[in-house]
C-alpha cells in the first residue's frame, strides 16, 4: 500500500508550484463533486447543509488556486526551463493525486454508493481533509513563490477547519 505522508515527502525534490497548484486545484474540484454526492444521499435538511457548506468551500478553494495558478503562470521563472517540473515526477504526482484525498469523479459514486450513514461519509471525509492538510502543507515548504507559500499555508488552515467541522 502507498503511504501518502511518505510519497508527498517525495516532492520536495521534484515539485514547483504551477504544478503543485494543478494538483491543488483537481482535489478540490474532486472535493466539491464529493461533497456535491454526499449531500444528495441524505434527505434530513440539516445534514445536507452541512455537505453544501464543505462543497462550497471546497469550490471557493478552488477559485483561489486557479487565480493564483493564473497569476504564478505570468511570472517567467516559472516556466523557465530550470524550473519545469520533471516529466517523470509530473506522472507520479499525478497518480499520488488521484489516488490520495479525494475519489476520482468517476470513482466517487461507487465509493458513496456502500455509504449508507452520515457517520461512515463523515470517517471517509475526514481522511480526505487530513490528507489535504498534509498535501498543503508540504506544498506550502515546496512553494517557490511567497504568493503560492501563502495559500497552501491559508488553504491549509481551511482545511484543517474542515477537520473540527467533521
Amino acid at each position: 500500500m502507498v503511504n501518502f505522508a511518505e510519497d508527498v515527502l517525495y516532492l520536495k525534490e521534484y515539485l514547483n508550484d504551477l504544478e503543485g497548484l494543478r494538483m491543488a486545484m483537481d482535489i478540490e474540484s474532486r472535493g466539491s463533486h464529493f461533497y456535491k454526492l454526499a449531500m444528495g444521499k441524505f434527505k434530513d435538511e440539516k445534514i445536507k447543509e452541512f455537505f453544501r457548506m464543505l462543497m462550497e468551500e471546497e469550490n471557493e478553494h478552488l477559485r483561489v488556486f486557479t487565480e493564483y495558478f493564473n497569476q504564478i503562470a505570468q511570472h517567467k521563472e516559472a516556466e523557465a526551463s530550470e524550473y519545469l517540473f520533471d516529466p517523470e515526477a509530473a506522472r507520479y504526482i499525478t497518480v499520488l493525486a488521484e489516488s490520495h484525498v479525494f475519489p476520482l469523479k468517476e470513482d466517487a459514486e461507487k465509493v458513496l454508493s456502500g455509504i449508507d450513514s452520515l457517520e461512515k461519509v463523515a470517517v471517509l471525509a475526514m481522511q480526505a481533509e487530513k490528507d489535504s492538510i498534509l498535501l498543503y502543507g508540504e506544498l506550502a515548504v515546496c512553494a517557490k513563490f511567497q504568493q503560492a507559500r501563502e495559500v497552501f499555508k491559508k488553504l491549509r488552515e481551511e482545511e484543517q477547519e474542515h477537520v473540527v467541522v467533521l
